[in-house]
Order: structure tokens, then C-alpha cells, then sequence
């Protein structure tokens, strides 16, 4: 009689311990999706929807492992459109790089992220140069605002090869050089060992790469 209460007792004690796990469960897997959706908004640019800074770094962390071609793209004369058709109008040109990024990203199984104002960059890994040269060249292509009476927005863009045990903030640096010769020669350039800034960077450019390394 004895052993049947305790067995009687230890069965309702298990079965009350699996029905709170499993009443716990909606809550672990709302908490679960809320610390992933706060993950997302720590990693993403909210305007394109691409990586932030934050997120691109992570991504170049993730890649170590691999060699792999930074791409740095910015625009031509972006402040123009801003001062002539206003900061909707800029946002929806972003919007159209970053959507443009993102699909070559999907395509080669890379990453796209928005450094920072017009700045954007591609991580392709586990690609041979004149891949990484083609995506480049995609990237900046004409982007064409029709709500703009067709003004067509071009941009730049510099490739750098980044080995498996290449910094980021070095990698950056070669990328942003090679972008630099890239607006001098109106075509992409893949960074090569010995080049230089062709003027020393910009103020707002050495500020931007201190935060690189943060």
C-alpha cells in the first residue's frame, strides 16, 4: 500500500513538473523571439535593412576562418540629391543600394552592411577576384529614382582582399584606399600591396576609420 502512495505521489509529481515545463514553453519562446528580434535591431540598419557597422564587423569576425574580398561602394554627388530633393528622396536612394547589396550579398553567400551615411560595403567570401570585380561593378551601377523624373545616381567602388587572419580595421583601410583611386579613375579598383591614400584622407574619413577599430 505504501509503495502504490509513493509511486502514486512520484508520478503526480512528474507529471506536474512536465505540465509547468510545458505551460513555460509559450513564455521561453516569446523571450526566446524578443532576444532575437533586440539581436537583429543591435546588427541592422534600420533604414536599408542590410547589416550596421556592428553587424558587418561580426560578419568579417564570423569569416576568419576564410579568405574573403571587402568591397567599400559610396555614391557620387549624394549630398546634391539630398539638397535638391530632400532627405526622403536620399532615403529612398539608400533604400535602393541596400536592396541592390543585399540581393548580390544572397547571390554569392556574403553579407551586405551600411557603414555609415552613404557608405556601404559588400563581405563576399570564398570568391576569386574578377568575381569580386564583377559584384563591385553591380553595385554601382545607375540606380534611376523614377519619382525623381528619372535622376540617375552612380557610385564607386574598391575591392580589397582580406586573408583569414586579416583585421577588420585593415581590411577597411586597404578597402577605403582602393575606393580613394577608384573616384580618381572613374572605374573599380582592387587594392594591391604598396598603395597609398592619393591625398591624405579627409577629416570626416580619419574619424570614420578611428571608429573602424572600435
Amino acid at each position: 500500500m505504501q509503495k502504490t502512495v509513493a509511486a502514486g505521489l512520484i508520478t503526480a509529481a512528474f507529471i506536474g513538473a512536465l505540465g509547468g515545463r510545458l505551460s513555460m514553453t509559450p513564455t521561453i519562446r516569446r523571450l526566446h523571439r524578443r532576444n532575437n528580434t533586440l539581436a537583429d535591431q543591435v546588427r541592422t540598419d534600420p533604414l536599408t535593412g542590410v547589416l550596421n557597422r556592428v553587424g558587418l564587423k561580426q560578419a568579417y569576425a564570423a569569416s576568419n576562418d576564410r579568405g574573403r574580398f571587402l568591397i567599400f561602394v559610396d555614391l557620387d554627388m549624394f549630398k546634391a540629391v539630398n539638397d535638391e530633393h530632400g532627405h526622403p528622396a536620399g532615403d529612398q536612394v539608400l533604400r535602393a543600394l541596400g536592396a541592390r547589396l543585399a540581393e548580390l550579398a544572397s547571390r554569392h553567400q556574403g553579407w551586405a552592411g551600411r557603414l555609415g551615411g552613404d557608405e556601404f560595403a559588400l563581405l563576399l567570401p570564398d570568391c576569386s577576384a574578377s568575381v569580386a570585380r564583377q559584384a563591385a561593378a553591380q553595385a554601382i551601377s545607375a540606380i534611376t529614382i523614377d519619382s525623381l523624373a528619372g535622376s540617375v545616381v552612380r557610385g564607386n567602388a574598391g575591392v580589397a582582399y582580406a586573408a583569414a587572419t586579416a583585421s577588420w580595421s585593415s581590411a577597411l583601410t586597404d578597402a577605403d584606399i582602393a575606393l580613394y583611386h577608384a573616384k580618381k579613375s572613374g572605374q573599380v579598383t582592387l587594392f594591391a600591396p604598396g598603395m597609398t591614400y592619393p591625398q591624405p584622407p579627409a577629416p570626416r574619413r580619419r574619424a570614420r576609420d578611428a571608429r573602424s577599430t572600435n
